[in-house]
């Protein structure tokens, strides 16, 4: 009895062993050398490492994009008025104005790879009338979430350019205060980023003349301009500081004099529910400067002209606006934005010519699904601090009709 005891027993231990000892024969089917069936199993497994490490490796890249294609109706067109006339009908036949019947405002494509130590960005801009480089960065990450971005990027200052992706501007364009210190939106520098307790930072050393200068991308002086924008967020309301030191040169002056180059912004943005359809923003900032952007051949940006002792300084202007954006359930959104913009603060009006330029502006977007986006924006600026014979109504109103597809 104990003999047999022992023998039940024994075939319980082995019967492992022998489960797996038929396994590895089913698996090595006749005629098989098992060596040569565990190579390949061997094979198979060095290529998946690999496939994985490359699927890894793509998961780092970020591919995205969007298109906006356009119609513009401009009412300068019928009153033959050139866009960037005076306030009364000109004399002459004014050039066709732009942003006129069917055309491509923007067509981005952005590359990101975003590695342990560091970062590549690359954005295009690829439309009808060509080709051009957006963005182009490198940066470098820093112990407790600092970085450092080195190339082509965007101008760390005020809310519209810092903050607001070309994609998602609530009226389709900028304000022409941003427009015209922020032209172009881009610049060559170095810039450090991060965050100090609950503030957010972006500060750097650039060129100052943006990308729409003369030649276009390149300085128009040796000349560096540190520019800067800190940002708090408190969830329901948000607020930015921005600032600009700088100088320009001008060499079309024969003493190649030097001028300052500031600007100052503070902007703030209101999140609430102020009906129950959905979210309500509100949004306003204003801004002050010396010099556009731009310039043509040595002269920076707006310097006198060629006199030899010209003893002028360039002029200073400001800019505001208020904006209102109203969400309405899920997939509609309003808004509706009043600015003001002084190219100069010291211009006497004098015949035709106007100190302000005011502009009422309103948008809708309709959201279909998460990638496509329909909208509609009209325009309607006034003068104001009018000249003896200048008139009110620029005859410059717009409206424009937008489809934009993302991914």
């Amino acid at each position: 009895m104990f003999a047999r005891i022992v023998a039940v027993l024994a075939a319980v231990a082995l019967a492992p062993a022998v489960a797996v000892a038929q396994e590895a024969q089913v698996s090595a089917p006749a005629g098989i050398d098992p060596a040569v069936l565990e190579g390949k199993i061997d094979a198979l497994a060095e290529q998946y490492a690999e496939t994985k490490g490359d699927v890894a490796s793509l998961k780092r890249l970020k591919l995205s994009g969007y298109l906006q294609a356009r119609y513009g109706w401009s009412e300068a067109a019928s009153y033959n008025i050139s866009e960037q006339g005076t306030a009364t009908t000109a004399a002459n036949p004014a050039a066709a104005p732009a942003n006129q019947g069917f055309f491509i405002r923007r067509g981005r494509f952005k590359a990101v790879y975003d590695a342990d130590q560091s970062a590549y960005v690359l954005q295009i801009d690829v439309i009808p009338a060509g080709f051009s480089i957006k963005e182009g960065y490198a940066t470098l990450k820093l112990p407790k979430g600092f970085a450092v971005d080195a190339g082509l990027q965007l101008f760390p200052f005020g809310y519209e350019v810092a903050s607001r992706s070309s994609s998602d501007l609530d009226t389709l364009e900028r304000a022409a205060v941003t427009r015209a210190f922020l032209d172009g939106e881009y610049d060559l520098g170095v810039a450090l980023r991060g965050k100090v307790s609950v503030v957010d930072f972006k500060v750097g050393l650039f060129n100052g003349n943006g990308i729409k200068g003369n030649p276009i991308g390149l300085d128009n002086d040796p000349l560096k301009d540190v520019i800067g924008r800190a940002t708090v967020d408190f969830g329901f309301i948000t607020a930015g500081l921005s600032g600009w030191y700088g100088k320009t040169r001008n060499y079309l002056r024969n003493d190649d004099k030097v001028y300052d180059r500031t600007r100052f912004a503070v902007d703030a943005q209101l999140y609430l529910d102020l009906i129950g359809l959905g979210g309500t923003a509100l949004k306003g900032e204003w801004m002050v400067g010396t010099n556009a952007i731009g310039g043509t051949l040595g002269m920076g940006a707006t310097t006198p002209g060629v006199a030899a002792l010209d003893t002028a300084v360039p002029a200073t202007g400001h800019g505001w606006y208020l904006m209102l954006v109203q969400n309405v359930l899920a997939d509609v959104q309003l808004a509706a934005r009043y600015e003001q913009y002084v190219a100069n603060n010291a211009l006497v009006p004098t015949t035709t010519k106007f100190k302000q330029r005011n502009e009422v502006q309103v948008a809708a977007h309709y959201y279909l699904g998460q990638n496509y986006k329909f909208s509609a924006s009209w325009y309607h600026p006034t003068a104001a601090d009018l000249g003896p014979t200048a008139v009110a109504d620029l005859k410059q109103d717009q409206l424009f009709l937008q489809a934009q597809a993302k991914f």
